[in-house]
């Protein structure tokens, strides 16, 4: 099969119709098929399992014909894999070697074997880069910087104690519950509830942490568990990493949609607003708050719309990519799958022309791709989940600014309008996706307060959505923008660096107003700048730590060792920082049983010293309850050396046999 026409107007260079072989060669076939077997087979015997990831993205890179630059193939590649390891998750979920690397490798490198002999592809990487790449990936090195600057290295188990919080910990349990049983939990909901509580296992969104998993296998060429404060360690490193990709991703999906006619400083300008948006703009509250799988999420959101806006690719390409997006995003986090959703229909309305003759393949190929999207969504739907509920849900909110959602959506659309004829397709899409977006958030919002009276939790995610919308459709100001005429290369050298030095005065200004970088220039009464008021900064300072952060590390250090059947901390009197740090304490020992245990602790306001003698009796009538419910007993870990023997003695005079109670100083 090959492709039959090139869907956008604006094509990269490079080429979007595939080299063809002269014939298809069996035997070429049964090498490449030998070979997507071999080279796992000899990474595998020297536990290098995790070159497999590059060499399928590299793979993927050159059979594609989407995308002129060598970043924006690796961009799209690595989406597209992504989406085939969640993919294939379904079936790893199912078949007896789990999360293997061996096999999974084989399996994606046959695939690509066999669909690059069919389509008769040719391997051909494009090699050019483009001056905003030094944007793209400068801001990355400098978030990933300044996050990793944040996390203090206090020891070797506990060196991420400081991103601990409750929602984090949840992930964690999730990331390592999936290695455990080698898939997703939704279909090994047996095995998987020792681990995870409650409904978590049938009702919650695990791709992103399916993913992180299953590179975790990668990286270490194992599929054996290591000790729970090592995996923790590695898991908050792959999240830091996720959340400069998501960074990343806002400012080349910013550029995607601006197209081949972005170039020059108009590209520079566009590109250095997005960035200086980024690093400005309280995102990082995402990691303080660890909503994790919501920043995995939000990336494969802005991928999806700038690939789904500007299609500029042949339908092989298009099928795959709207089936990335779909999986990719739907299994990260559900709720913005609905984004997705309206841009691929803005996308088949505008070219349902273009499709004439080949709508019943690409439409085939897109109702599999959304029925394996919804899959996990329907087993929860399905379940004793209750939606309504959830959708009411309170919880930590990030509210991002309503004014700035306003102005960029207002930027986007103006830009849509006057684009006119000249992108009539890409902005047409854009402007349904927007305002469509717009709809759906509005709608929710009004759900919200005719049921609840005030806007929710899940409001303000699916605002944070249509920001990233917004953003990433910030590549439609660059039409706006006048475009300076190209120097000749006999032209003086003061003609020749126009181009140059306004595409640095952008980035200047873009800094400037958008995140308040002020050059070393004093600040007006020597209070502190703009930039050094962020939330990205305060991260880096590590003013923003987890307020459990001494308590885990006292847990991790010292105690975890100590625990026999289930941990509870009493370390201060404050009852919901001895609920997070007991929840912590449950991830690390791997008990999924806490889930039942966290109502009666939360009221538990004991541990530094007794409180009132009303406040200890009603906190021991609550450790009663929660140590009933310990099938395998409970240490109890006690920041007062009397309150600890006191506990004892009650506990005991109590009947109550399977408790231990240590002294356990948090200082």
């Amino acid at each position: 099969m090959t492709i039959p026409r090139v869907l956008g107007r604006s094509v990269d260079p490079g080429g979007s119709v595939p080299a063809k072989h002269d014939s298809r060669r069996p035997l070429a076939l049964a090498r490449s098929v030998g070979l997507s077997w071999l080279i796992p087979v000899l990474l595998w015997l020297v536990h290098l399992d995790v070159l497999v990831l590059p060499l399928l993205v590299v793979l993927i890179a050159g059979l594609i014909r989407v995308g002129g630059g060598l970043l924006d193939r690796i961009v799209i590649a690595a989406f597209l894999l992504a989406g085939a390891l969640m993919t294939l998750g379904l079936l790893a979920s199912i078949w007896p070697w789990g999360l293997n690397p061996l096999p999974a490798s084989g399996v994606l490198l046959t695939a690509i074997s066999v669909a690059a002999w069919l389509d008769r592809r040719r391997f051909r990487l494009v090699w050019r880069v483009r001056g905003t790449d030094a944007i793209i990936l400068g801001t990355g090195a400098v978030v990933g910087y300044l996050v990793r600057h944040g996390v203090t290295a206090v020891s070797s188990a506990g060196r991420y104690a400081e991103m601990t919080i409750g929602d984090r910990v949840t992930h964690f349990a999730i990331f390592d519950t999936v290695e455990r049983v080698g898939g997703y939990l939704f279909l090994n909901q047996t095995a998987a509830n020792a681990s995870v509580s409650g409904n978590t296992a049938e009702v919650y969104p695990q791709g992103s942490h399916f993913l992180l998993a299953w590179i975790d296998v990668f990286v270490r060429s194992s599929t054996s568990l290591t000790a729970a404060p090592q995996a923790y360690d590695r898991y908050c490193a792959y999240t830091l990493a996720g959340f400069v990709v998501f960074c990343m991703s806002l400012i080349w999906g910013a550029r995607w949609i601006g197209g081949p006619r972005l170039r020059g400083w108009r590209a520079a300008a566009v590109c250095s607003v997005v960035a200086a948006i980024v690093l400005g703009s309280p995102f990082s509250m995402l990691l303080s708050y660890g909503f994790d799988s919501e920043i995995v999420g939000l990336a494969f959101l802005a991928v999806s719309i700038a690939l789904l806006v500007r299609p500029a690719m042949g339908l092989v390409e298009y099928a795959l990519v709207a089936g990335a997006a779909l999986v990719t995003v739907g299994y990260a986090y559900n709720i913005f799958d609905a984004f997705v959703g309206i841009a691929l229909l803005g996308g088949l309305l505008v070219y349902w022309r273009r499709h004439r003759g080949h709508r019943v393949a690409l439409y085939t190929a897109l109702g599999v791709g959304g029925l394996l999207a919804i899959t996990p969504s329907l087993i929860s739907v399905l379940s004793s989940f209750d939606v309504g509920q959830q959708a009411q849900a309170a919880g930590h909110e990030v509210s991002l600014s309503r004014a700035l959602l306003i102005a960029l959506t207002a930027v986007v659309l103006v830009g849509v309008v006057s684009a006119g004829r000249r992108l009539g397709a890409t902005a047409s899409i854009l402007g349904v996706t927007v305002v469509g977006g717009a709809f759906v958030i509005a709608v929710f919002g009004a759900w919200q307060l005719h049921t609840l009276g005030h806007l929710s939790y899940y409001f303000e995610k699916m605002a944070t959505a249509g920001l990233i919308i917004s953003l990433v459709g910030l590549g439609s100001a660059g039409w706006l923008l006048r475009p300076v005429r190209r120097a000749a290369a006999a032209a003086p050298w003061p003609v020749r660096l126009r181009e140059p030095l306004l595409s640095v005065g952008a980035s200047v200004v873009a800094l400037s107003l958008f995140a308040g970088v002020q050059w070393g220039v004093p600040s007006v009464d020597n209070a502190p700048s703009q930039w050094k008021q962020t939330s990205l900064w305060a991260w880096a300072k590590g003013k923003s730590p987890a307020d459990i952060a001494p308590l885990v590390h006292t847990f991790l250090r010292r105690d975890l060792a100590r625990t026999t059947g289930t941990a509870i901390i009493l370390y201060t009197n404050n009852g919901a920082r001895n609920w997070q740090a007991t929840y912590f304490a449950s991830a690390m020992a791997r008990n999924g049983r806490f889930g039942a245990l966290s109502e009666g602790l939360e009221q538990v306001g004991i541990g530094a010293t007794a409180g009132t003698e009303a406040t200890y009796q009603a906190a021991l009538a609550q450790l009663r309850a929660v140590i009933q419910i310990c099938p395998d007993g409970a240490t109890l870990f006690v920041g007062n050396q009397a309150l600890a023997s006191r506990l004892q003695d009650d506990l005991d005079t109590d009947g109550v046999r399977n408790a231990t109670v240590l002294y356990a100083p948090l200082h």
